[in-house]
């Protein structure tokens, strides 16, 4: 199994959160609630050379939960990641991690810390990778620069002239929220399914039911043909749950968004109750522990599936761990209009039958736009 690469030490001169805020007329419905303005928490890290990479961190819902990662970014890790010389970004991710961890037992907050120092992470193996002129996929040891895709997010209602839209634009998979009534749901289930044809459909109910509403839904909702159902229990569920519910026949079994570390992770991945594993590199790990973990899961022949639902850096850095880890998983893009991904940068790699192919510029090969920056930016 391929190993990290090798890097120069990097050491930073400077670490700048930034936050950024856009309104949006149609919110992001889940059954846990809805996201009604998007959100993007970037970090831009410069090494005393100069070079710069950018990371993203998970703060989009609830959305004012992204000041208080800015501000321990700016409080706790911006001091420790400039306060030495890191022989890799995984030597900085093991120290930082070790460094806060009484801090998160006392604050309480284990998720912001990691998902903060997630983003620094994949901001130093942007700087690694653009200081050796390599495109990250490359770098990390990817053989192949194209993945498919999925559009995501879809609300239960009002998404007809989206699905036509991304069809229209080349995607030829889809994702739709559940998990609010079963009436509701059986009918957004078949009204998309009669819009997308034979063309993949997944579900996602958002730790939106318990064990037996989910038994009770399982092979219903399956006959829509799902490739996967999602998050059907809260994540903490006992692993018991969990291999109740994959004996049931129907779709197989979708998670992951929601763990934190190699133990929570490589339970799931023992217990041999999931079809496909979907963690997001923002809220734990970033490269230096997703990459491993997705080649771990593809290992026990279980398909590793990015989750993210935010800005275009955070995006662009699924994608690159995608095509490093390889597989036949598929990379989620938000359907609904985010214009902070829209608009962030230029040159967001187009979807052709599915396929997103990623380009050879050095890191993820994106570059923000600072008009928008200043614009946008919550100071």
């Amino acid at each position: 199994m391929p190993c990290l690469p090798k890097t120069d030490p990097i050491k930073l001169a400077k670490l700048d959160p930034i936050l950024l805020r856009a309104k949006i007329d149609v919110p992001v419905i889940t059954s846990f609630g809805i996201i009604s303005e998007r959100t993007s928490l970037l970090i831009r890290a410069e090494d005393i050379d100069g070079a710069v990479g950018w990371g993203e961190v998970f703060g989009n819902f609830p959305t004012h939960g992204a000041e208080n990662r800015k501000h321990i970014l700016e409080d706790y890790i911006a001091i420790l990641a400039l306060s030495k010389s890191w022989k890799s970004p995984l030597e900085a991710f093991d120290t930082i991690t070790a460094k806060t961890h009484v801090l998160t037992l006392q604050s309480g907050e284990p998720g912001p810390f990691a998902q903060s120092i997630a983003g620094l992470d994949i901001a130093l193996w942007d700087l690694a990778a653009r200081r050796v002129n390599m495109p990250l996929w490359k770098f990390l040891g990817g053989k192949c620069n194209y993945i498919s895709t999925y559009a995501s997010g879809l609300n239960p209602t009002g998404f007809e002239n989206i699905v036509e839209q991304k069809i229209t634009e080349g995607y030829n998979a889809f994702k739709i929220k559940v998990g609010f009534c079963r009436e509701g749901d059986l009918q957004s289930l078949s009204k998309i399914r009669k819009l997308i044809g034979d063309r993949r459909l997944m579900i996602d109910v958002n730790q939106g039911w318990d064990l037996a509403t989910a038994r009770e839904n399982w092979i219903a909702y399956s006959e829509h043909n799902l490739d996967w159902i999602e998050e059907p229990l809260a994540a903490d569920s006992p692993l018991s749950e969990w291999k109740d519910l994959a004996l049931q026949p129907g779709a197989p079994i979708a998670a992951g968004e929601n763990l934190l570390g190699d133990e929570q992770f490589n339970n799931y991945i023992n217990s041999q109750c999931f079809g496909f594993l979907q963690p997001d590199m923002c809220k734990w790990g970033g490269f230096s522990k997703t990459l491993p973990l997705a080649r771990r899961s593809l290992s026990h022949g279980i398909t590793y599936c990015p989750h993210f639902l935010a800005g275009p850096i955070g995006l662009l850095a699924s994608a690159h761990s995608l095509a490093a880890a390889g597989g036949d998983g598929l990379l989620e893009i938000d359907a609904n209009f985010n214009p902070i991904r829209e608009n962030l940068v230029e040159g967001l790699p187009s979807i052709k039958n599915g396929i997103m192919t990623l380009n050879d510029a050095s890191g993820l090969g994106i570059y923000p736009d600072p008009k928008f920056i200043k614009k946008y930016a919550v100071t």
